[in-house]
């Protein structure tokens, strides 16, 4: 979706519990929970809350929460009150749910244990100078979701959404193809319409020291301002920036200096 304000939606989060059977729930043995190599229910179903908070952009109130969740309105109600009073999630002005101070904190505490994260800032902005479109960086979420971990946004009035936080099918888009090193002979991947109509991407992978795939760099903007022609300029340039970031991850063979 090419559009001048950040979209708000909340997706069913994979792996989501189901709605309990009625009436009292029977107690667990204990010796059933020690052998149970899946997580509690209650743990679990919390988690899956607190990552619909975090892939949210506004505040997101009960009823959603417990749709998106699967989950009854009461059981999430309570999932909430025992959050919110841990402080990972918080109540907004408006009366729904958002990420509380303390998973921010986590976040931030993650994303600064990243070295890629770091270093990535100076690549995604002179990609975004040379294309004039927003620059991504991604990493893998899971076996097949990419999660949008920091952005350079395009200086047009027009540009990509943000889908910064959110995480996205690996098979579906660009960078996602490139994590799962999917390019093509020129070392990138360019993937148009893909889930948002009129948007086309342009990625390539980062290869840490030991050879895996560790990120990935997007170009990702309006059709209407990427031509084919662009396209192979863009993805060169990906390409290019992603080995100095493989480089400057101790990576070798990576590519020279800039």
């Amino acid at each position: 979706m090419v559009k001048r304000q950040v979209a708000h939606s909340i997706a069913p989060v994979v792996g989501a519990g189901t709605a309990p059977a009625r009436g009292r729930p029977r107690r667990v043995p204990r010796a059933a929970l020690r052998n149970d190599p899946l997580p509690v229910r209650a743990v679990q179903r919390a988690f899956d809350l607190l990552a619909l908070l975090g892939q949210s952009r506004e505040a997101a109130t009960l009823s959603e929460l417990a749709r998106a969740a699967a989950l009854p309105v009461s059981t999430v109600a309570r999932l909430l009150a025992t959050l919110e009073h841990s402080g990972l999630v918080r109540r907004a002005a408006a009366g729904g749910y958002a990420a509380g101070g303390r998973l921010l904190q986590i976040g931030l505490a993650a994303v600064r244990g990243m070295s890629i994260y770091d270093l990535s800032e100076a690549h995604l902005r002179r990609l975004s100078e040379a294309s004039g479109e927003t620059a991504n960086l991604a990493v893998r979420a899971d076996a097949d979701h990419a999660l949008y971990l920091r952005q350079h946004v395009s200086a047009h009035s027009i540009h990509h959404a943000s889908w910064l936080g959110r995480t996205l099918p690996i098979d579906k888009t660009a960078v996602g193809q490139a994590l799962a090193g999917r390019v093509n002979s020129k070392g990138f991947v360019a993937r148009r319409d893909t889930l948002e109509r009129g948007v086309t991407a342009i990625a390539a992978p980062v290869r840490g020291p030991g050879g895996e795939i560790v990120a990935a760099l997007s170009i990702t903007g309006p059709s209407f301002r990427i031509s084919d022609a662009a396209i192979d300029r863009y993805g060169a340039l990906v390409v290019q920036e992603a080995q100095l970031a493989a480089a400057a991850l101790g990576t070798p063979g990576s590519g020279g200096e800039k």
